[in-house]
């Protein structure tokens, strides 16, 4: 590869060729520095190459590369000779140096000229290969970009990108300097926030109109989303969510309608902002009932809590019950979809989790209960189920707070996969959880409830034997036999409930 451009010290320090080449040349004949250089993320791999090949707005700042003249075979008295000539001007025609030819033209400057110098150099520089163990060159910021390269379409490997080349004297200075060009470039310079980039595109309708946003790539439907909302959210009204959103409205947007789309919540249409508005606002009323909520500014939270409204709004008592019980309103940041991957595992736990409703105090149903968890124990270990499942009952359950009795059956019995009803001496209370059960199936429109009812009719009394009106048509296991009919049939149940 040969290589030609401007060459001097910059900033009176290092010497540099800066110039143009074609973005696949320079790939081909450099490579990432592993010990310094992170992997990229395959998506946004695939999202550089899009933009690359659309051939919009397609722009970047140099790409900065590395070679030490020591890998080239330059000796010390090369490398001494060399810098010396640079430093005074010293043009010279094809010199070779080591395994580096180099010819140098020096053009002196007028009085009108901007360069400060009074002299102008131009260098050409052969000798770089780009057999993978003989590569010389190493990338210190543009690694990304030049890696897309590597497997584009032609077209886009002909693109002439800026460089900017530093001739390390030798390796000891590359592998020092390198890693500190690399930290100054990447974090030591105040970046613009997405919020400060947001402003420039989402708040100029006339170099961005809405037909742009909503089909041109690196923008889509989200963008087009997310301008359309912002200013229009009146927070005199949504004042539980302000706090949230107040800071950075346009990026928790953007964000929000990226990763609703994504996950097919909501689609790439206008209808998207009314659907996102009513749930926010559904929200803003549920922080009242939840007062808890108000100490948080998480952004992160509020968007998992828009999904959950969204995508199944009956998880959404059952994740703010979650949230506060960890204390994770507390935290100042979080990612939306870390919080849910979290709480659908969680789900997923307690989908196995029985809720045994049961008249207390009584010596029958006790026994029942014992039947229930031994045999729920050895379901769990013949099928290896991990997390096994759990048996529950109100009066066993301890959280190391005082709480309402009624409020604590009603989240249970919302939070859990399975209800076993005892029906046995036809309790009131058991009958009020039941139809707790149904109402809460029928308002998530699931034809049968999660439930498994069963009647001793072993008891003395025929009050005990009694199933009221309401339930007699229901399913239901009847025994005189606990250990002999009870305990099969509610093997068989169980594994036919949780498909085993």
């Amino acid at each position: 590869m040969k290589l030609k451009g401007a060459i001097d010290f910059s900033l009176g320090n290092f010497l540099c060729l800066r110039g143009f080449a074609p973005m696949g040349e320079l790939s081909d004949f450099s490579k990432a520095d592993d010990s310094y250089q992170r992997e990229p993320i395959p998506d946004q791999e695939e999202q550089l190459m899009r933009f690359l090949e659309s051939g919009d707005y397609t722009f970047f700042p140099e790409v900065i590369l590395g070679v030490s003249l020591e890998d080239l075979h330059l000796s010390d008295a090369d490398v001494g000779g060399l810098y010396e000539k640079l430093r005074s001007g010293l043009g010279f025609s094809r010199k070779t140096f080591g395994d580096l030819t180099m010819s140098v033209f020096t053009q002196k400057s007028t009085g009108s000229d901007a360069r400060t110098f009074q002299y102008y150099m131009t260098a050409t520089l052969q000798g770089f290969v780009k057999e993978a163990d003989k590569i010389t060159i190493y990338r210190i910021d543009g690694n990304h970009r030049l890696r897309a390269a590597a497997n584009a379409k032609q077209s886009v490997r002909d693109y002439k990108t800026p460089y900017c080349l530093v001739l390390f004297r030798n390796n000891r200075e590359r592998n020092e300097f390198s890693r500190v060009f690399f930290h100054n470039i990447n974090f030591k310079a105040a970046q613009l926030t997405m919020e400060q980039n947001l402003r420039l595109i989402l708040d100029d309708e006339a170099l961005f109109p809405n037909d742009k946003l909503k089909e041109e790539e690196p923008f889509g439907w989200p963008f087009y989303l997310a301008r359309i909302l912002y200013g229009k959210l009146d927070f005199d009204i949504l004042h539980n969510i302000k706090p949230f959103i107040e800071t950075e409205p346009r990026t928790f947007f953007l964000r929000q309608f990226e990763f609703l789309i994504g996950k097919d919540i909501l689609g790439a249409n206008e209808a998207a902002i009314r659907r996102f508005k009513e749930a926010l606002g559904t929200l803003n009323a549920l922080f009242d009932a939840f007062p808890a909520l108000k100490e948080s500014n998480n952004c992160g939270l509020l968007a998992a809590l828009s999904y959950y409204q969204l995508d199944n709004q009956s998880k959404v008592h059952s994740f703010i019950r979650w949230v506060l019980a960890n204390h994770l309103h507390l935290v100042k940041e979080s990612s939306a979809p870390d919080l849910i991957a979290i709480f659908d595992k969680v789900l997923e736990s307690r989908k196995r989790t029985i809720f045994v409703s049961m008249p207390l105090g009584k010596p029958k149903p006790d026994d029942h209960y014992a039947i229930i968890q031994r045999v729920s124990k050895e379901v769990s270990e013949s099928h290896g189920l991990n997390p096994p499942l759990k048996v529950e009952r109100v009066d066993w359950f301890h959280d190391g707070t005082s709480y309402e009795i009624n409020d604590k059956i009603l989240e249970m019995i919302d939070d859990c996969g399975l209800l076993i009803g005892n029906l046995t001496h036809c309790n009131p209370n058991v009958y009020h959880e039941i139809g707790f059960v149904m109402g809460k199936a029928k308002a998530e429109g699931k034809d049968v409830a999660n439930m498994l009812l069963f009647l001793d009719e072993s008891v003395a009394d025929d009050a005990g034997k009694k199933v009221g009106f309401n339930l007699a048509g229901i399913k239901q296991l009847r025994f005189t036999q606990p250990e002999v009919e009870f305990v099969p049939k509610l093997r068989e149940n169980l594994e036919r409930f949780f498909r085993l």
